[in-house]
């Protein structure tokens, strides 16, 4: 935005904003019909991004931002700042608007544009868990039965762990004063290394849950993301947490090889795995209750739970995140 004073009543003012090479010039062209005693005003043209560029900026790099102004036909020097445009990849969490960390703007919500159902992925990572047996469809809460939502959740869970998904924290974000970020992945990034860190795996069920109809939520805690899901809808559903860092926490098959197994070894791979699934479920839910009071009053910008539902209610639309080969 542009931001000027001393501008008499009933002038007419040109703006023009242009970012190199991510926004073209982007104008705004009218009259100031009321001001301030010091003739303030604050004109916002609307951003002509060049969203493809920007799908492509991995690394942080500096731009220039170029500002035109007119007054009633007469050109005012140009403006120029230089700012640092962050990677795709870093997602802002919340802004401090002091240094005391007191106030506070809330970006929670953008997490949620991470979260893709309809990443090509999904699909094929759906058709392989149908292919290990564990359910005969994903039906989402069409049942009505909680159980039954519990074991898609979990053949879900074994087909990612099948697929070689491990922990990795790698999350490094470049320190800001005021800006608290993090590094997300998009998830062919995280399927294509076979690692996530905790946000990571969170987008990565998270995006597949939401495919089959299941409500679910990024869940922030100081230091640590993990997921929730409903098994339900309506206010009876229950919300059953998932520490999505231990999907690794198992070596398994791949699903191509199950039918090679012999069937004792099969079942016991499946058991191992819901061992885990279980384990994983006791301290997601242990964490839920321990921060259930700061869920409430939202005071924390630490403690957060983002859910994917409302933020596509809201317009939050996932970021299509395919690459260039």
């Amino acid at each position: 935005a542009v931001e000027m004073t001393g501008l008499p009543k009933g002038a007419v003012v040109e703006v023009e904003i242009a970012v190199d090479g991510y926004m073209k010039p982007s104008k705004w062209k009218g009259t100031v019909s009321k001001t301030t005693r010091d003739g303030e005003a604050l004109i916002f043209p609307k951003a002509a991004w060049d969203y493809e560029a920007l799908l492509k900026v991995r690394q942080q790099r500096p731009v220039n931002v170029i500002f035109k102004v007119k007054v009633n036909g007469e050109e005012l020097p140009d403006q120029t700042e230089t700012c640092i445009l962050k990677s795709i990849n870093e997602c802002p969490f919340y802004v401090l608007m002091d240094e005391e960390g007191e106030d506070f703007d809330d970006f929670s919500w953008l997490f949620a544009a991470y979260v893709n159902e309809n990443h090509p992925l999904v699909d094929s990572i759906l058709k392989e868990a149908l292919q290990s047996g564990l359910v005969s469809g994903f039906t989402g809460y069409q049942s009505e039965d909680p159980k039954e939502v519990m074991m898609q959740v979990f053949a879900i869970w074994n087909v990612l762990q099948r697929r070689g998904i491990k922990y990795s924290d790698v999350s490094t974000t470049t320190p800001s004063k005021f800006v608290v970020s993090q590094t997300v992945r998009f998830i062919d990034d995280s399927v294509a290394a076979t690692q996530a860190n905790c946000v990571d795996g969170s987008v990565l069920m998270s995006s597949i849950l939401q495919k089959i109809g299941i409500n679910s939520y990024l869940v922030m805690v100081p230091g640590h993301c993990f997921l929730a899901f409903d098994t339900g809808e309506g206010e009876d559903a229950q919300t059953i947490g998932l520490e999505t860092t231990m999907l690794g926490d198992n070596e398994l098959n791949p699903v191509k090889d199950l039918p090679k197994l012999p069937q004792k070894a099969r079942l016991k791979e499946f058991q191992a795995s819901y061992k885990t699934f279980s384990s994983a479920v006791e301290t997601g839910n242990e964490a839920l209750e321990e921060h259930a009071e700061a869920f409430e009053s939202e005071e924390d910008p630490n403690i957060q739970m983002i859910s994917i539902s409302d933020a596509r209610e809201l317009g939050i639309m996932p970021i299509a995140s395919g690459q260039e080969k």
